[in-house]
């Protein structure tokens, strides 16, 4: 039986902004954009996230938008970034890119959608949960040696459980 104490370590899942800053970071470290850039860039994507946080919820009852349609929306806001002179066409077009290749949270060419709540990369506590306690129902039968159900460590595993 698996306790709780020997549930492998999880890790805090990074934010969406974290990975951006991690991704600008490289691009600054190897000499494709500057600090300036990034700082220009960081700015423009807190804007845009302050915005579509004052509208509110997305309808998506009609299904959610297609990629396409992700990146059209994608580069409008981007261009109102231009125009207000928060970010120029190059950083722009840079951001846009990398949104259409996924690195934003935006869907790869092919990839599958983000998972509900925002695209996270790495670890996820609840995948990590599930994980083990199918692991555990796998190994665990729940009947000791006489035929007599015995108790099981996953009740208590999904009781102790923070996300």
């Amino acid at each position: 039986m698996m306790s709780i104490g020997s549930m492998p370590a999880m890790s805090p899942p990074t934010s969406p902004r974290d990975q951006i800053v991690s991704k600008l970071d490289e691009q600054v470290e190897a000499g494709e954009i500057t600090s300036e850039d990034q700082d220009a860039m960081l700015d423009a994507l807190d804007t845009i996230h302050a915005e579509r946080m004052e509208a509110g919820a997305p309808d998506f009852s009609a299904g959610p938008p297609s990629k396409e349609e992700m990146q059209a929306n994608f580069e409008s806001m981007l261009a109102d970034q231009v125009e207000s002179g928060t970010l120029d066409q190059e950083q722009a077009d840079q951001l846009a890119e990398m949104f259409e290749s996924g690195e934003l949270g935006g869907r790869a060419e092919g990839g599958p959608p983000p998972p509900p709540g925002g695209a996270q990369q790495g670890s996820d506590p609840l995948e990590e949960l599930m994980a083990t306690l199918l692991e555990t129902l796998q190994s665990d039968s729940g009947y000791d040696g006489s035929g007599e159900q015995s108790s099981s460590s996953v009740a208590s595993m999904l009781a102790d459980f923070k996300v």
